[in-house]
């Protein structure tokens, strides 16, 4: 009965090569997507917990700082692409006036606790020191980020005025 089987399916296999193509990419694809996002250098707080949300909201209140968060998750490709350009970005704004920080939003919810609606990833919002939201920009779009970062009369590092 095995070997009848085998027979059958290598049959149909070889009969549907792009459906075997298409399977081996889908399985590829769930296993890279499945691994989590890597850390790239740069000033981005990853939080992880609601008391790192809430910590993160205390602070930038007490500090008079914005706060800027991705919202993402780990099996969404375009995520994926953009985390090491929001990690450079980081670099380019001065960290006493703005913290940028990241959420994986497919494994922490913080909507009830002042985030507010994510319908997409990656989902970047800018909240002032209140926790008002000032912009959200669904999907990444770097210049819209960054033009809603200098609107809130957040200044560039010395060294990227210069550039």
């Amino acid at each position: 009965m095995i070997p009848s089987f085998v027979e059958s399916l290598v049959a149909f296999l070889s009969e549907k090569p792009l459906l075997v193509i298409a399977i081996i990419w889908m399985l590829f694809n769930l296993y890279k997507n499945s691994k989590p996002i890597p850390e790239y250098p740069g000033n981005v707080r990853a939080i992880k917990t609601k008391k790192e949300w809430n910590q993160l909201r205390e602070e930038s209140k007490r500090d008079g700082k914005h706060y800027l968060v991705d919202y993402y998750a780990d099996w969404c490709g375009p995520c994926r692409s953009a985390a090491p350009i929001y990690a450079e970005m980081s670099k380019d704004f001065d960290g006493s006036q703005i913290i940028f920080a990241k959420l994986n939003a497919s494994k922490l919810d913080v909507r009830k606790d002042g985030a507010g609606p994510v319908k997409c990833f990656p989902t970047i919002k800018l909240y002032d020191p209140n926790g008002a939201i000032l912009k959200h920009v669904e999907g990444f779009k770097k210049t819209e980020i960054i033009d809603s970062i200098e609107a809130a009369g957040i200044k560039r590092t010395e060294n990227k005025k210069k550039n």
